[in-house]
């Protein structure tokens, strides 16, 4: 990106000036939507792998980790092995309950840059629409 910025060619009307300068803004806008969609695609395909390894890894623990208290609590009182079962489970059930609960708060908004671009635009072109109405 060493290359530096040629001065568009000079013409003798400001409609193409205009047209030249609308069409470089909608080039640098696009190829800022375009580099935050890669970024945020790398970084989502990026977390999904962690996270499915994390999860399986942490799921095969933690059936292990169930398996063994529920055989231990059994091995050590007179209840069945179904009651330690039933009552790990419905903890369970609410544990998940309340991720669930959680996951239905809204999340951070998405493409942050090209939406504060596209509101310093818009601001501009206004401005933009004021100067040529009191011309």
């Amino acid at each position: 990106m060493s290359e530096e910025p040629t001065a568009p060619p000079a013409t003798g009307s400001d409609a193409d000036d205009w047209q030249s300068a609308f069409a470089e803004f909608a080039a640098t806008r696009v190829e800022l939507i375009r580099l935050e969609s890669r970024d945020a695609a790398r970084t989502a395909i990026q977390k999904t792998i962690e996270a499915l390894g994390l999860a399986g890894i942490a799921l095969l623990a933690w059936l292990c980790l169930l398996a063994g208290i529920i055989g231990a609590l059994q091995h050590f009182t007179d209840w069945p092995w179904w009651t330690f079962a039933l009552l790990l489970g419905a903890i369970h059930g609410l544990i998940a309950w309340r991720f669930a609960v959680l996951l239905k708060r809204p999340g951070a908004p998405a493409f942050p840059l090209t939406r504060a671009e596209f509101t310093k635009d818009r601001l501009w072109m206004k401005s933009l629409k004021k100067q040529k109405s009191k011309l």
